[in-house]
This record gives C-alpha cells, structure tokens and sequence, in this order.
C-alpha cells in the first residue's frame, strides 16, 4: 500500500462564484480501513458555503456524489440538517481551518457554492476566496 499523503485538492477560487475541485482518491481505494480524512481549508474573507462530498463509486458519475458533515477543530458548526458549512458578511471565513471525518470513501471532493450570496451570479471583492484546500488521507 502506498504511504499516506496530503494532497493540495483545490487551488485559489478567486473571483468564482461556484467552484468543484478535482476528485481524489480516499482511504477506501488504497484499501485502508481506518477510515480517517482530514481537509485543511485556508479562508481570506471568505463568503460563501463549503461543502466536502465524497463517494463509494469506482468511477463515479454527477449522481454518485453525497455530501458528508466533518467536525471542525476549530468549533465552526455546520448548518443543522445541512452538509455544508455557511460563511456570512457578518462572519467571514478567515484564517485556516481543519474537519476531520471517517468513512471508507473512494473518492472525495470539496465544493465551494455562492449561489446564495449577492444575486448569485455576480462576484463582489467583499466575498473573499478560499485560498487553498488540502486533503490528508
């Protein structure tokens, strides 16, 4: 089996208003067992939901996705009864953020959504970025 690695799974969204990150491989494809993922997310500002999805698919398709609800270290909450964690004008994400969660997926991704935010189309500096999403696994 392969050592285990971090993995830079999303660069900078800059000014996007919607953005998928690549699909990586979890714990489940190497054939680990333990099940243990941990993504760090680096915030400026930022506005906006996050959301981490995750599949049990060899060679996943659009509708194989679901998404799961990691526990931060740092105490942010994920919305009740939602997978995503929401940002807002009044309390931007900044700074770096670690969530840990456990499941034998094959494949992981984050998902940075504005729908929401503005007219959900139309990007404005005040919104900030995620510079940087890293996945441990």
């Amino acid at each position: 089996m392969p050592n285990r690695r971090s993995i830079n799974i999303m660069g900078s969204t800059g000014t996007n208003m919607s953005q998928t990150s690549s699909s990586v491989k979890g714990d489940s494809f190497y054939g680990y067992s333990d099940g243990w993922h941990t993504i760090q997310i680096v915030y400026s500002q930022f506005v906006g939901r996050l959301h981490v999805e995750a599949t049990l698919a060899i060679e996943p398709t659009d509708t194989d996705w679901f998404g799961i609800k990691p526990q931060t270290t740092l105490g942010t909450e994920y919305s009740a009864g939602q997978s995503y964690v929401q940002f807002n004008s009044n309390n931007p994400g900044d700074g770096a953020e670690a969530y840990t969660f456990r499941g034998n997926f094959t494949y992981l991704r984050v998902r940075m959504d504005r729908a929401h935010v503005g007219d959900g189309t139309t990007y404005d500096p005040s919104y900030g970025s995620i510079s940087k999403v890293i996945l441990s696994a």
